[in-house]
């Protein structure tokens, strides 16, 4: 009896969906829509200033365990503190002195500053993620970045629950070997690294971590 290799790229025309969320990070300028159609694939689009995105994965390449990440950018914080101390103290010296000729010398820097606290904020919700992430199953690299409690917690909840089943789901109807797999896995890596959907660095990070092993 053979056996077939399952497609990970996307199902053909027209699909079934099963669930969507769409998920926007002002932050970020970014708006990032998730599509699970046909029962084992999903559909991933990210608008943002630099254009946009749209790749598809086969539910079987994923781990179906999520990774919280939460990180804080502790250089960004600091910045935010300094600038806000700095906006605070020339705001009382202004008010000490609230003279014509002082408040003309004060408020070019103050205006500065607070466009500098405004710019440190941003940075720090830009470097700062709040994450779930769904990641390959061998390679370990991230595929899905879900935005945590976004539009809501309960939305979110629900369309990570039911992502999870769809994995599990998937992975067991598959029926080729994990060599196989391994080959699957790191050629649409390999792809989605040529459309720019990861990056360089991760796509060297996740073949390191096939050792003994040429494709």
């Amino acid at each position: 009896m053979t056996t077939t290799t399952p497609s990970v790229d996307r199902a053909p025309q027209p699909r079934a969906v099963n669930r969507t969320m769409v998920q926007t990070s002002k932050a970020k300028g970014e708006t990032r829509t998730f599509e699970i159609f046909d029962d084992r694939f999903i559909e991933v689009t990210i608008d943002n200033i630099f254009g946009q995105k749209l790749y598809n994965l086969n539910l079987c390449l994923l781990e179906p365990w999520p990774v919280r990440h939460r990180d804080v950018s502790w250089r960004w914080l600091l910045a935010m503190i300094y600038f806000s101390i700095t906006t605070l103290a020339y705001g009382m010296y202004m008010i000490d002195h609230s003279s014509n000729d002082a408040l003309s010398r004060l408020v070019p820097f103050l205006v500065i500053f607070v466009l500098l606290l405004l710019g440190s904020l941003l940075m720090f919700l830009y470097r700062s993620p709040n994450v779930t992430e769904f990641r390959s199953r061998y390679c370990g690299c991230v595929l899905i970045s879900l935005i945590y409690a976004n539009p809501s917690q309960e939305l979110f909840d629900q369309f990570v629950e039911e992502l999870k089943q769809r994995i599990l789901a998937a992975s067991q109807t598959v029926r080729i070997d994990k060599h196989r797999m391994l080959i699957n896995e790191i050629t649409k890596l390999r792809k989605l690294r040529n459309d720019g959907v990861i990056s360089e660095r991760e796509y060297v990070a996740a073949s390191r971590r096939i050792p003994n092993m040429r494709i």
